[in-house]
């Protein structure tokens, strides 16, 4: 008896098991048959009208109505319309709808030829239709897929030409019309910037005997980075001569054009000119520098014209959209000043209230032409790895006019970097000094390594952002190359 009940139960266990198991399987089954068969629940569908009313988004129905209220145009049932955008996408003269829709299948009434049948589940898709001359709507263009799960989207820029979406997982992304379609672009520019370059004599004595005067060897292991990056700046800590009897070293630089045309070469666009040495060799290297850098294609900032009459804060650089506003501010200069003469032609930190009243006033007011501000300054104690009460005192300045980014010089040694809450709340990156980018100070193991400082800018839905920063050190001392 015993043993008839104990072979009952095991075959109510088996029984029991291979039901629980047959279960899975179908549960499995049909996790896999609907998993892609629903739209997700993150979707939000919006409602909304343009077009002076006439084109209404309700109930994931896009509909356009004529000037008597007239239905002349809607979506059709199977494609379900998550938002909308109405632009004239292409510049052709018609505005467009950009709808951002939900469908069974990847396709549309024409699959290609290799694609024996379309899928049944839902995906994404954008569909863009034109509205023509008396209101023809016409089809124009269809993903068959977006390759991205889109939160949202509008339009970026005033030309309505660039749509930026927001995936759900808050990655952004950039397109464009191109030809036949919409196609993805860079939404984000890569910053990076070096410290002092300074040409001392061993350095341009080696350039004439070794090199054909060439200077190309000095930048050489920076090549690669700076063609990667979308902006590259660099302190011009010694300014240019254009005669050969004018080139000396320390302790007043001027420099062989070659080197500048070196810089050019290496893929620079920033020349940063405001600093101690600028005024080595006279107003005439100042107009010299200016004059040979901007002819090779690079922003000058930090010194203008000796024949200028009005005051230029900042200059504008623009890469993939976004705009930066390029201050630059020298404590001192070791020559004279030339203030009286030449007001303009080297930007000087300033040294009474009044001037600290203005500069805030210049960087809040670039603004109205900038996405980001960015401030280069040389300041600072020499060989001092330490913050000074005077960077400390400027810094809150800075942050006053709502800079964005601070890069520091001059100290020829590298000094921290701190990320600093504005009084608007908003983070303002630090970068207190590069140290050295390329010198013949090999004295100390401060003096050479240096940093190079990278950003990144990019456009979000909220606006455009800085959405990360860093250092890396770089071999600053040039003979180290040389082994």
């Amino acid at each position: 008896m015993q043993v008839t009940n104990n072979s009952k139960t095991k075959l109510r266990i088996s029984i029991g098991l291979l039901l629980l198991f047959g279960v899975a399987v179908v549960l499995c089954i049909l996790f896999f048959l609907i998993k892609d068969n629903y739209i997700p629940r993150w979707v939000t569908w919006n409602e909304k009208a343009m077009n002076e009313g006439r084109l209404v988004l309700k109930d994931k129905m896009l509909t356009l109505y004529d000037e008597q209220g007239n239905k002349i145009f809607s979506t059709e049932k199977t494609v379900k319309v998550q938002d909308f955008l109405l632009t004239d996408i292409d510049g052709n003269g018609h505005e467009d709808i950009i709808a951002l829709v939900w469908k069974r299948g990847k396709y549309g009434k024409y699959r290609p030829f290799w694609i024996d049948k379309d899928e049944r589940n839902y995906s994404q898709h954008i569909f863009i239709y034109e509205i023509e001359d008396e209101n023809k709507v016409r089809p124009k263009w269809f993903a068959s897929e977006t390759g991205h799960l889109i939160r949202r989207m509008k339009l970026e820029d005033e030309s309505g030409k660039i749509i930026l979406v927001e995936d759900v997982d808050k990655t952004n992304s950039l397109w464009r019309w191109d030809g036949f379609g919409l196609k993805n672009v860079d939404n984000s520019v890569r910053f990076i910037a070096f410290g002092d370059n300074i040409i001392h004599e061993e350095i341009y004595k080696h350039a004439y005997a070794n090199e054909n005067e060439s200077f190309d060897f000095l930048y050489e292991p920076f090549k690669k980075e700076i063609e990667n990056a979308d902006i590259a700046a660099f302190q011009a800590e010694t300014v240019l001569v254009d005669k050969k009897s004018m080139v000396s070293g320390y302790p007043t630089f001027g420099s062989p054009k070659e080197m500048g045309q070196a810089l050019a070469d290496t893929g620079f666009d920033i020349a940063v000119c405001a600093n101690n040495h600028i005024l080595d060799k006279g107003r005439g290297a100042v107009d010299f520098t200016k004059d040979f850098y901007e002819d090779c294609g690079l922003k000058t900032v930090g010194i203008q014209k000796s024949t200028d009459k009005t005051y230029m804060p900042y200059e504008l650089i623009s890469r993939n959209g976004i705009k930066f506003a390029l201050f630059a501010y020298t404590y001192d200069t070791n020559v004279e000043k030339a203030t009286e003469k030449y007001p303009n032609l080297v930007h000087y930190l300033p040294q009474d209230e009044d001037g600290e009243k203005e500069l805030v006033k210049d960087l809040t007011e670039s603004r109205k032409e900038a996405d980001i501000v960015v401030v280069f300054v040389h300041w600072g104690e020499e060989y001092q790895t330490e913050i000074s009460s005077f960077q400390e005192h400027f810094t809150e300045l800075f942050a006053e006019g709502n800079a964005d980014v601070v890069i520091g010089t001059h100290p020829h040694v590298v000094q921290e970097t701190k990320e600093i809450t504005r009084p608007d709340g908003k983070k303002m990156i630090v970068f207190y000094s590069l140290g050295n980018f390329r010198a013949d100070q090999g004295f100390s193991e401060e003096t050479k390594i240096g940093e190079e400082a990278l950003f990144t800018a990019e456009h979000t839905y909220d606006g455009i952002r800085i959405t990360g920063f860093e250092t890396k050190e770089i071999n600053a001392y040039w003979k180290d190359d040389m082994k």
